[in-house]
């Protein structure tokens, strides 16, 4: 049963792999890489690391939200060290394909270091990340009836309903499902909601380096169906660069740009995730003891 789940798992990261392969391979060879790099050379760097600190407090507002799941089944990680161990699982996602995700190492750390069931750790990372997604669907609902596009009535009160109803039915899917998360619904999703909004601010922080500051709002709509549709492709790359091509060429304004666009967030997603590469050699220091249940202290 567990070779066939490591193989499973290694088939489907395997997919994503190839899937971003391939999405960029198109991508990039439908990019007019001159008018890309001119872009470039006149960009406002300044702007660009206004980019790179807003999707760095993304991930910081990110660690807090785990913690108020990580406390509801009993572990207590002082800040830092949680921030440490959210940074070191984002740089296995991005580097290590294949080997042991961020969140399952995430996991394994955490159980050995306080000896808490694994159904609850696994439960606790896993409502992180859906929390994250139930913030985006719901934007992405409340966004698109505000489009400048025409949305027949009954698709636009579809989606209104469809986003009021993911307000309402979450803490009640959550309560059922794990009741142990069901007080933190609301406050971890404005947390969702803020980290969504770091994240766009690092878009459109890009966006105004590159002089593009027309069709912002569609850019935000683009950015979060990407954001939602990226967990296809291995670490969003490729689907969220060809979503930017193809919704400019949609909408009718310069693709290239556009997808440079999602590129240079990848970047800094990227480079952003080199900081976890730190703990792989430096091991995490909990500052905590186990529970008192172990003779010996364990560590990663």
């Amino acid at each position: 049963m567990a070779a066939k789940k490591s193989l499973r798992k290694k088939f489907f990261t395997a997919l994503k792999i190839l899937i971003s392969i391939g999405l960029l391979y198109w991508v990039f060879s439908q990019m007019n890489w001159n008018l890309l790099k001119k872009e470039l050379r006149q960009a406002e760097w300044i702007w660009l690391f206004i980019a790179w600190i807003s999707f760095v407090l993304s991930q910081v507002i990110s660690v807090w939200r785990m913690q108020l799941y990580l406390k509801k089944v009993d572990v207590h990680l002082p800040f830092l060290t949680n921030a440490q161990l959210y940074a070191l699982g984002m740089f296995y996602n991005f580097f290590i394909p294949g080997g042991v995700g961020g969140d399952a190492y995430k996991v394994i750390a955490l159980r050995n270091h306080f000896q808490r069931p694994l159904k609850e750790l696994t439960s606790a990372i896993f409502f992180d990340r859906f929390i994250g997604l139930c913030a985006i669907a719901i934007l992405i609902c409340f966004s698109i009836i505000l489009l400048p596009v025409e949305i027949s009535p009954s698709l636009y009160y579809s989606i209104l309903l469809l986003g009021s109803g993911g307000l309402l039915v979450g803490p009640m899917i959550l309560g059922k499902i794990f009741p142990k998360f069901k007080k933190i619904f609301f406050p971890t999703l404005i947390y969702s909601f803020a980290v969504q909004a770091f994240q766009i601010g690092s878009v459109l922080s890009i966006l105004i380096s590159l002089e593009q500051t027309e069709e912002l709002y569609l850019y935000i709509v683009i950015f979060l169906i990407s954001s939602v549709l990226s967990i296809i492709s291995f670490a969003g790359l490729g689907i969220r660069e060809s979503i930017f091509y193809y919704a400019g060429e949609y909408f009718k304004f310069n693709p290239d740009v556009s997808a440079g666009v999602a590129l240079m967030f990848s970047v800094i997603s990227l480079l952003t995730s080199l900081i976890g590469g730190i703990y792989v050699i430096k091991k995490i220091d909990f500052g905590l003891k186990p529970n008192h249940h172990q003779k010996n202290e364990t560590s990663l």
